[in-house]
């Protein structure tokens, strides 16, 4: 269905991955994995078409149908109805032009031929069956209660993934490539998911750092890993890759030192011989056997010469093992420090509504140094209104993680963001931005530039250097890698005053 053969990409100059082979056929189930900001969501936009590789190409069999599901929706002022209906392919095209002919006629034009041949087409793509396709697909993923005419930019993030998988199954592809799908949705979507894809009979490609769902949806890994420009490929799903990544990074270091201990050894005894033989040409100046010794102490010197050739050979081939190496590891630690029975956040008489809804009525709620608070619901709940709500009636010492980074896609810089919500001096915030894996090379750029899980880091860079004592966390662990999954998970557990 779809084959990759040797696609590459550079910025700048810089590689950002090269040499990618895959192919991705009926059955196939891969996890795509990698660092934040590795390129990812790059390689996928060049699977579907969306961006040129920098080298090699993408081949798409004949008639194959690709599902696109992307971190976030392109358009997010188009209403509900419209994004819909695209999912439709051809058919939706068709529909709209004999709606428009069908106007025309009514204005006395002549269109009648155009709307016959027009009708024609939407009778083979069995367009009467387009309402009840929108009702089942709906009433499958929970959003029947989203009026057509709502923006986009008015739903929860939960309601967004599944307006957008609706929109894939609408188009019936045969091949899928999904980018984050389970960031936003909630536990029952996510279910959900995981059995319709077991039941999709065609090609699955999938970035996810759901660990969970990686053991249940894919059966191969293929990780970017932002040291080898090569991908690199294991088999199973995320506790088998893991545990075999850790077995590799085990065995490499073996087999490192291992040869690193023989190249001493090779170096010391040729320093030895060479200055043996130099020893012999400079003691040896004259007398009894004097020209052999001379003769033999050259003979020596080529010998160690050629041994050096040989190891730098050895060095050099690509059977020499490099130094391992690793990415750094995010640093992160939340400030903050309560007893068990100061309270650091105080709401009396709380009312919370959204769309006519109330969520809560008159609540009254104390929160305590070290308490870990839960707030679960389906999607369209009102979680995150809960949690502005909770926002704006707490202290100033509050610190919020948004769901999601739309209002964050400006050409402000990094550090200018940074410095903008931590007032320190330039040299402290560019050192403080190193430990959160921003290097010189980022301070200067623009926001729109990074990934979301980059975005979602330097966010998190900020919560960290704030006084906040209590944390509203909405949907933490949406789009950060696994490495930083586990930091973050350590950090909370650290953090005494709230989150």
């Amino acid at each position: 269905m779809l084959k990759v053969i040797s696609v590459g990409k550079t910025y700048d100059g810089e590689p950002l991955f090269a040499g990618v082979e895959l192919a991705l056929g009926a059955g196939d189930r891969i996890g795509l994995v990698g660092p934040n900001g590795v390129g990812k969501s790059t390689l996928l936009r060049i699977l579907t078409g969306a961006e040129p590789p920098s080298t090699g190409h993408v081949a798409v069999a004949p008639g194959t149908r690709i599902g696109y599901f992307a971190q976030q929706v392109t358009d997010p002022d188009a209403t509900v109805g419209d994004f819909l209906h695209a999912g439709l392919g051809e058919l939706h095209d068709v529909d709209r032009e004999m709606r428009a002919l069908e106007r025309r006629l009514e204005a006395g034009d002549d269109v009648l031929a155009a709307y016959g041949e027009v009708q024609e087409r939407w009778t083979a793509l069995a367009g009467w069956k387009t309402a009840s396709r929108l009702a089942e697909v709906r009433d499958h993923l929970d959003i029947a209660h989203l009026a057509d005419d709502t923006p986009l930019r008015r739903v929860s993030g939960g309601e967004q993934a599944r307006l957008t998988l609706a929109r894939l199954l609408l188009d019936t592809p045969d091949t899928l490539i999904l980018d984050e799908p389970t960031n936003h949705l909630d536990a029952d979507g996510i279910a959900w998911l995981g059995r319709w894809l077991a039941g999709f009979a065609g090609g699955l490609l999938v970035v996810s750092h759901d660990r969970a769902f990686l053991d249940a949806a894919v059966h191969r890994i293929v990780e970017l890993d932002g040291i080898h420009d090569e991908p690199q490929f294991y088999t199973g799903g995320h506790t088998e890759y893991r545990a075999e990544k850790v077995r590799r990074w085990q065995k490499l270091l073996t087999d490192h030192e291992a040869q690193e201990k023989d190249r001493r050894r090779w170096e010391a005894d040729i320093a030895r011989t060479r200055s043996h033989a130099l020893g012999v040409e400079t003691t040896v100046r004259s007398g009894p056997g004097a020209d052999q010794q001379r003769r033999y102490a050259k003979k020596v010197a080529k010998k160690a010469k050629a041994r050096e050739r040989r190891l730098r050979r050895q060095m050099a081939s690509i059977r020499w093992i490099a130094q391992p190496q690793t990415r750094p590891r995010l640093a992160l630690a939340f400030r903050g420090e309560a007893t068990a029975d100061e309270v650091v956040l105080r709401v009396a008489g709380l009312t919370v509504e959204r769309g006519g809804r109330t969520l809560l009525d008159r609540v009254d709620l104390d929160v305590r140094g070290g308490d870990r608070i839960l707030v679960t619901g389906r999607n369209g709940a009102g979680k995150t209104t809960l949690l502005r709500a909770l926002a704006d009636a707490g202290p100033a010492a509050v610190a919020v993680l948004p769901q999601t980074h739309d209002d964050l896609r400006v050409d402000v810089s990094v550090l200018d963001f940074f410095r903008s919500h931590v007032p320190v001096y330039v040299d402290d915030a560019e050192r403080l931005l190193d430990g959160y894996l921003f290097g010189p090379d980022q301070w200067s750029v623009p926001l729109r530039t990074l990934s979301a899980g980059e975005l979602r880091r330097l966010l998190l860079a900020v919560m960290v250097n704030s006084p906040a004592r209590v944390l509203l966390l909405d949907e933490p662990t949406n789009y950060l890698d696994l490495d930083s999954l586990d930091v973050v998970e350590q950090a909370l557990q650290a953090f005494r005053a709230r989150c």
